[in-house]
């Protein structure tokens, strides 16, 4: 292979007329050609006859919508902000394909923004006993207990309901509401003009929401909720970053962290219990990147002693917050290293656009404190001694297309780096991040971005099925968990050609 690649490298390296090889100009640029889509992810994946069949079938929609996408640029979804081509992609064959395949697992998902926030508005927000007040910027907290010291609340607190029931139009108010928890905006060039901007709305609806959720009878739903969403989407397991918040109910009794992972456990062996074929959850402990090495160093020993009591559960640990503004990961050192060896590290690291900051350099950082995956990645690209370390060591980046573009990284998604990953045959497993706050409920929205944006215009099932693949391969299941969980896989997949050929499917 290496000597093919040395002989592409040499017909592309100078004029063909002056090659003294013996291929031709047709025969040199089917080469390239072929060696690329060789080196791609799915590459080496190789379909059976079924799957070529239902490669076929699905290859004819996607051109078929991009074709569309080059006549029409408003129609294209695929280069189009999220917010403005979701009503498209609900519209789309590929989209209902990528609903009803198997997506394997998703390994990057913040927990108190994984749930659609509709859901939130018609469950949470009418539980009996929810109030909201006001800070001093105008912000809304959501809670059912009042702790004004905690919330920084500068107004008197109000009953949801009475606030409710007292409006002219209760869909309106539910709809206002709804917003103090999604982005969406029909403008998002002009709400969003900024990545600060988008960055402090973004954080801010955590506060919002926050509290609210540690509520126990809103954190049993919620997580419930979450675990639903997931399965409905076919993912069939995930890995989810939480804080851990103490949890209080309506007596006012808060609980210990170790209370909110047996909440957890509960729920996920209930769960698994009632879907056989789902595998249930883990947890990576997640911490705000912006505290001071003591305030990291206290929050560690908490996640010891939690992690020692459910080793197989509470799998790793992770900081988070807006990585330009947070603390570099080298200065964090003397706290990081303290972790047991027990714990495995998933790091966010280089979610910028900065180039040669201290941001895009967490990713060295976090590579060489031995990170098993890196969260987003999305700066890996402008440094290709970091890329062929994380190609080599077989550490997967976690790359979450909407968010990248919410969160204001890229306008255009086909010019997200995770093309080059994904060019390169770097690690990738796709994942959602914070779905619940812009109306991507599930994985599949992202999957659409990937296969119609990220990957080439020719790129089918079998980059689709690396990719689930992938997220099996690249997570911190057991050995035991990852062979039922690729006997399960097979068969759901095997199922799922089934269907297409069935015509079940579009």
């Amino acid at each position: 292979m290496k000597q093919f690649l040395f002989l592409l490298l040499h017909l592309i390296s100078q004029p063909l007329i002056q090659s003294q090889t013996a291929l031709s100009y047709e025969q040199a640029r089917q080469a390239v050609l072929t060696a690329e889509e060789e080196l791609m992810t799915g590459g080496h994946t190789y379909l059976s006859t079924q799957e070529a069949k239902v490669d076929d079938i699905f290859m004819e929609y996607k051109l078929g919508e991009l074709s569309q996408g080059f006549r029409n640029a408003e129609q294209n979804a695929a280069a189009l902000h999220f917010f403005k081509a979701k009503p498209l992609i609900d519209r789309s064959g590929v989209f209902r394909f990528l609903q009803k395949m198997p997506k394997g697992a998703v390994l990057h998902l913040h927990n108190t923004a994984s749930v659609s926030s509709k859901w939130v508005v018609q469950d949470i927000s009418y539980m009996p006993g929810m109030l909201r007040c006001t800070t001093a910027t105008g912000r809304s907290v959501l809670s059912f207990r009042r702790t004004p010291k905690e919330h920084q609340c500068q107004s008197q607190y109000v009953r949801v309901a009475d606030e409710r029931q007292n409006s002219v139009d209760r869909q309106v108010y539910d709809q206002n509401f709804e917003r103090l928890i999604n982005l969406y905006t029909p403008v998002p060039e002009l709400e969003y003009p900024t990545i600060t901007h988008v960055w402090d709305r973004f954080q801010d609806m955590f506060d919002v929401i926050g509290d609210a959720l540690a509520y126990l009878p809103a954190f049993r739903a919620y997580h419930w909720q979450m675990l639903e969403e997931l399965y409905n989407d076919n993912v069939m397991y995930a890995e989810i970053r939480t804080s851990c918040k103490k949890l209080y109910d309506a007596s006012g009794r808060t609980f210990p962290r170790e209370r909110t992972i047996r909440e957890l456990y509960a729920l996920n062996e209930k769960f698994t219990k009632l879907h056989p074929d789902f595998l249930g959850m883990k947890i990576i402990f997640a911490v705000y990147r912006g505290y001071e090495v003591d305030q990291l160093k206290e929050t560690i020993e908490e996640f010891k002693q939690i992690h020692e009591i459910f080793p197989q559960f509470v799998v790793g640990f992770d900081l988070v917050g807006q990585e330009d503004k947070g603390k570099p990961l080298y200065t964090l050192l003397p706290a990081l290293r303290d972790l047991p060896p027990t714990a495995r590290l998933f790091l966010h690291g280089g979610e910028t656009n900065w180039f040669g900051a201290s941001t895009d350099i967490n990713l060295l950082d976090a590579l060489l404190l031995n990170t098993t995956r890196i969260g987003h990645g999305y700066a890996l690209a402008k440094h290709p001694i970091l890329m062929n370390a994380v190609k080599t060591r077989h550490i997967a980046v976690e790359v979450s297309p909407i968010s990248n573009q919410v969160l204001h990284l890229v306008w255009d998604m086909r010019n997200h780096p995770g093309s080059q990953y994904l060019a390169l045959d770097v690690p990738v497993v796709i994942c959602n991040d914070d779905p619940g706050f812009w109306n991507a409920k599930g994985l599949s929205y992202d999957f659409y971005y990937a296969i119609m944006s990220l990957a080439p215009n020719n790129a089918g099932l079998r980059v689709l099925k690396t990719l689930v693949w992938n997220s099996v391969r690249y997570s911190t299941l057991t050995e035991e968990e990852q062979t039922r969980a690729f006997k399960i896989l097979e068969l759901s997949w095997t199922r799922f050609m089934e269907k297409v050929l069935q015509g079940s499917v579009f």
